[in-house]
């Protein structure tokens, strides 16, 4: 199971979506004021959260849910068209994911900008949903590899 290349692609997009709990995922720099917006909030500098900012979409249990759901797709590799259609899902999960992040920043910075222009730096946990993306179409590129040989091997039989 772990020889697998599509394990190794699987369990580090897992491990990536846990890590978007340590890094920020985007910086905003307002005169003097600097705040960071995590898969949990918005922060103004000193650790504070923004109290009229609150997030509409929960990105850190989403991704949490995430992780696991690749995790657990590891583990179905003995019936690789269930672990495709899983897979699949997790896709648009992603997606959404990486659509909210967008909205998300769009939603903040405007509300930033009520108090003079806002510079927006994107930081890790911004671009971590993407290459979770990568991962998982290479781990079901892999997959499908491993069907296709599977079903060679059928037919010589």
């Amino acid at each position: 199971m772990w020889q697998r290349k599509q394990s190794l692609f699987l369990f580090l997009a897992a491990v990536l979506s846990f890590m978007t709990w340590l890094f920020p995922v985007i910086t905003y720099e307002r005169a003097t004021d600097a705040f960071t917006f995590r898969t949990y909030g918005l922060f103004e500098q000193g650790g504070a959260a923004v109290a009229d900012v609150g997030v509409k979409v929960p990105f850190a249990v989403v991704l949490t849910v995430l992780g696991i759901a690749l995790l657990a797709i590891i583990f179905l590799f003995k019936d690789r068209p269930r672990q495709i259609r899983f897979l699949r899902g997790t896709y648009l999960v992603m997606l959404g994911v990486i659509a909210f992040l967008f909205i998300t920043d769009n939603s903040i910075q405007g509300y930033l900008e009520q108090g003079g222009q806002v510079v927006s730096h994107y930081e890790a946990s911004f671009f971590i949903p993407l290459v979770m993306v990568v991962l998982a179409f290479l781990a079901e590129r892999a997959i499908r590899s491993d069907e296709a040989l599977v079903r060679s091997a059928d037919r010589l039989r």
